[in-house]
């Protein structure tokens, strides 16, 4: 057999030629790989903060779905004569029995619990946080150090991911 030969006018690419299109590809290529490695990084954060903001969400409602506090009727929708009394859980109260907003100071769950008190064992890398105090109409975001006041500041955390965290706060007043 005798090789072939270009007939005069037709054209080819050299092995140097192919070479350096693959080369050129690669390098193309695997830049354009490292925008969707990222991506897929990314979309896992933003899982995890909806998740934390889920759970944020979930034990606020819990907590402002009870009454301003002990000295309420146990009754929606929470009416009587109400005195301010102290922060916290009252006669070692479990928390399916909490019964009013500063119930929740101090609590300190991970992983998170329900509002009957299971541990929610899908959310191992979360933790819940409850904060509850009393402060002045005048400066709402400022717990008091002493006293008591018509206005409770209810603040929840839900910490995950080495820090990150997702906080929600709020006032519930005495009206």
């Amino acid at each position: 057999m005798r090789p072939h030969r270009l007939i005069q006018g037709q054209k080819g690419f050299t092995l140097i030629e192919l070479v350096l299109v693959i080369t050129i590809l690669g390098i193309g290529v695997s830049a354009i790989m490292m925008y969707f490695v990222q991506g897929v990084g990314t979309s896992s954060q933003s899982q995890q903060r909806t998740v934390a903001a889920t759970l944020a969400q979930a034990l606020m409602e819990e907590i402002i779905s009870k009454c301003w506090d002990e000295t309420s009727t146990t009754v929606s929708p929470c009416l009587g004569t109400v005195t301010p009394s102290t922060i916290g859980t009252d006669g070692g109260e479990s928390r399916q029995l909490y019964d009013d907003v500063d119930d929740f100071n101090g609590m300190n769950n991970s992983p998170p619990r329900d509002s009957q008190g299971a541990s929610m064992t899908a959310y191992s890398g979360y933790s819940q946080q409850a904060t509850v105090c009393y402060v002045d109409s005048s400066a709402l975001n400022t717990c008091k150090g002493s006293g008591v006041s018509d206005y409770k500041k209810i603040v929840v955390d839900i910490v995950y991911g080495g820090g990150e965290k997702a906080e929600l706060v709020t006032a519930v007043a005495n009206y």
